[in-house]
This record gives C-alpha cells, sequence and structure tokens, in this order.
C-alpha cells in the first residue's frame, strides 16, 4: 500500500514536470483552401500572406456563434485598416439562410465562405474542427497563432501579430 502512494506521487511529479518544461508548440501552417464567397468569387486562403486572417466557422442556426459572431466582427472592424481580414466559413445548409441572417443583424455578406454545405463541411475537416463556433487568428506568414473559441480570442492575440 505504501509503494502504491510513492510511485503514485512520482508520476504526478512526472507528468508536472512534462506540462512545466515541454516548451512552447511549434507553429502549424495553416491549411489552404478555396471557397465561393457569397458573390460568387473564388477565395483562396494563401492569397492573403501578408495579411493577419480570422477564420471563423460559424453557422446562422448556431446559439452560441450568434452570441460570439458581433465580438468577432468587432475585433475584425477594429483592425481591418491594419490588414486584418475576416474569413467566414458558414456550416449552413443553404445560402439563403446565411444571407438572410446577415442581412438581418447588418452584417456584410461578402466575407461569408460558403459553395455548398460539403464543401464547407471540407474545409471544417480540414482543420480538425469538431464543434462551431471555432476560430483560428492566422499571421501574415499563413501560421496558425490561435485556436479555439471565439469567446478566447482577445485584442492581444491581435496586437502580437500586427
Amino acid at each position: 500500500m505504501k509503494n502504491a502512494g510513492i510511485l503514485a506521487a512520482i508520476g504526478v511529479v512526472a507528468i508536472l514536470i512534462l506540462v512545466l518544461f515541454q516548451g512552447e508548440r511549434p507553429l502549424e501552417p495553416a491549411p489552404d483552401f478555396s471557397l465561393l464567397n457569397l458573390n460568387g468569387d473564388v477565395v483562396v486562403l494563401s492569397s492573403f500572406r501578408g495579411s493577419v486572417v480570422i477564420l471563423d466557422f460559424w453557422a446562422s442556426w448556431c446559439r452560441p456563434c450568434k452570441e460570439t459572431f458581433p465580438a468577432v466582427h468587432a475585433l475584425y472592424e477594429r483592425y481591418a485598416d491594419r490588414g486584418v481580414v475576416l474569413l467566414v466559413v458558414s456550416l449552413d445548409s443553404s445560402v439563403e439562410e446565411i444571407r438572410r441572417w446577415m442581412k438581418e443583424n447588418g452584417y456584410p455578406s461578402g466575407e461569408v465562405l460558403w459553395g455548398s454545405l460539403p464543401e464547407a463541411r471540407a474545409v471544417k475537416g480540414l482543420y480538425g474542427v469538431v464543434g462551431i463556433p471555432h476560430t483560428f487568428l492566422i499571421d501574415r506568414e499563413g501560421y496558425i497563432r490561435f485556436d479555439g473559441h471565439p469567446r478566447n480570442l482577445m485584442a492581444e492575440n491581435m496586437e502580437e501579430l500586427l
């Protein structure tokens, strides 16, 4: 019994050491993709090299998405004049749903990417997104600098990249 306690303590210490000394994760390049925007133009992620990109996975039927989108859009607007771009990959089943929600809420629809639901889902899979809302912040060189829930995306994340 005494040995079990000692082994458990050693295990906890080993895990703490690994966590504390693992160092920073290497930066991952953002997977490239192309989708149509709601204006019918082809948008290719890599064409935004040199800009900071907020990539937001979203849907008009998703309550948490609708709650966080105003803050994401405000962050974009705050930094748009400094080379920040917002791309919204919609996981709605129809373009009409997207347009209706964007219009009702006063947002421009040109930054929304869709094409079709299978295409949007393919990009979602490319990024390993399991649930929405989910946001990525991609630096000017095309590396992912933030990967998570949009409520955790802060102005400090943006300032570091500008």
